[in-house]
């Protein structure tokens, strides 16, 4: 029997002198290709900033068409998303938010949390956080009430319901008065009432005739009065005309008449001077009067007029 003779040694099917290089490049590119997919997930930034959870407490109505995963936003940009829903204690729906660190410090206990729509009605719905003014979160465990925006299809059936409510009941009310008034006229008609009677005999008609007539007659009668009035209102126009002419002249010549006023008023003033002067004078002239018939030349007897003075002899101390 023939024996096939083998070699101790096996000869490698595949060499390369750079294998473990290239082992070694391909665990660095998947550690890179793992890096960055961590990166993209968002799970290094969860774990450098990890996010803050909020409890919102939602309507009694129901989730109001809110989904795992909606947005959350702040003052119009997007700030979280809505990861959990589920039941609390009291058997009411709540959802569980995750917001980024950046938005916290604009969330505050008096925020206002609403369910929108992205298209009024239709379309993904998203919670609307409002900027806080008060008080600091609690981020140990952050409840906010969530209320549901009005929607307008609401709002409009609504109004419309409301108007209804209101205009049938005063569509009855005029049903009403408008039977009340057909029946008034079929009585009047039938000659019932105080007014029915009157407008069922012709001896009122008559009577209405007949005072209509007379009322003609009597405007005629006015007519020509009309007339002599239209010439008594024209003389008493002139007349107006007239008093107003006098009593523009008397308002312009009123400065004059001031004027004059104060003039007698400054003579009056010196008159008690002038009159005191002028007796002054007649006392000189009566005076200057006995003299003169006193002289001699002129017939008179130039006698010394009597003294009433004591003599020197009568004075005793």
């Amino acid at each position: 029997m023939f024996r096939v003779r083998r070699p101790d040694t096996a000869r490698p099917l595949f060499q390369n002198r750079y294998a473990d290089e290239w082992v070694g490049l391909l665990v660095l590119v998947t550690i890179v290709l793992f890096a960055v997919a961590v990166a993209e997930a968002g799970f290094l930034k969860q774990w450098l900033t990890p996010e803050k959870k909020i409890h919102f407490v939602l309507p009694e109505t129901g989730v109001a068409g809110l989904a795992i995963g909606d947005d959350i936003e702040i003052m119009g940009v997007h700030a979280g998303e809505i990861r959990h829903l589920d039941l609390n204690s009291t058997g009411r729906m709540y959802a569980e938010g995750y917001i980024e660190p950046q938005f916290v410090p604009f969330i505050r206990q008096d925020s206002a949390a609403v369910i929108r729509h992205r298209f009024v009605v239709a379309g993904a719905s998203y919670i609307e956080l409002g900027r806080g003014r008060g008080e600091d979160m609690d981020w140990g465990y952050a409840v906010l009430n969530a209320t549901v925006e009005a929607n307008p299809a609401d709002v409009i059936t609504q109004t419309v319901t409301d108007l209804r409510n209101k205009l049938v009941p005063a569509m009855d009310s005029v049903q009403a008065i408008t039977r009340q008034v057909n029946d008034m006229l079929t009585d009047m008609r039938a000659g019932k009432g105080t007014v029915g009677g009157l407008l069922s005999k012709d001896d009122t008609l008559q009577k209405a005739n007949q005072a209509l007539e007379n009322l003609t007659e009597v405007i005629a009668r006015l007519q020509p009065i009309e007339k002599q009035l239209g010439g008594v209102m024209t003389k008493a126009d002139g007349t107006m005309d007239n008093a107003k002419s006098a009593t523009d002249s008397l308002r312009k010549s009123m400065p004059q008449v001031q004027e004059t006023i104060t003039h007698a008023s400054a003579a009056t003033a010196q008159l008690p001077a002038l009159i005191t002067q002028a007796e002054a004078s007649a006392n000189s002239l009566r005076k200057l009067t006995d003299q003169l018939r006193g002289l001699w030349l002129l017939g008179g007897t130039a006698q010394k007029a009597p003294s009433h003075r004591l003599p020197a002899e009568a004075v005793r101390p």
